[in-house]
């Protein structure tokens, strides 16, 4: 097997609609697509896809986490405050980077992720 590289992340959600407003209206990630009856919701985040998935069978909620690349880690934590989502962890700093946790209404983690280098993906 020759593993190319990751085509999407996926996380399974209860609810597509609490959901859709926390990742396009909160989180502000554009919807490419909702297919198969709203059921499926794709988010282009290059260089990936972030996939979520209601009612389908192989999945259950809140057991995913992505690494979310934002400019400025500090900033977006200060908004998302004032959305009145409440970070899980505070802002961390390692050698390559800032970060912070949150989750989504199902408990899948997000990471807010800043390297220090400015690069992304």
């Amino acid at each position: 097997m020759n593993v190319l590289g990751i085509d999407f992340t996926f996380f399974a959600v209860s609810d597509m609609q609490k959901s859709l407003t926390f990742y396009r209206d909160v989180l502000g990630i554009p919807l490419a697509c909702l297919v198969h009856e709203g059921t499926w919701a794709e988010f282009e985040i290059n260089p990936g896809t972030l996939v979520l998935g209601q009612g389908y069978d192989f999945i259950h909620p809140g057991g995913g986490t992505v690494a979310l690349a934002v400019a400025d880690a500090k900033a977006a934590l200060e908004e998302l405050e004032q959305a009145e989502i409440r970070p899980l962890s505070p802002l961390g700093e390692s050698a390559v980077c800032f970060w912070a946790i949150i989750a989504d209404p199902d408990g899948n983690r997000v990471i807010i992720h800043q390297r220090k280098d400015k690069t992304v993906g």
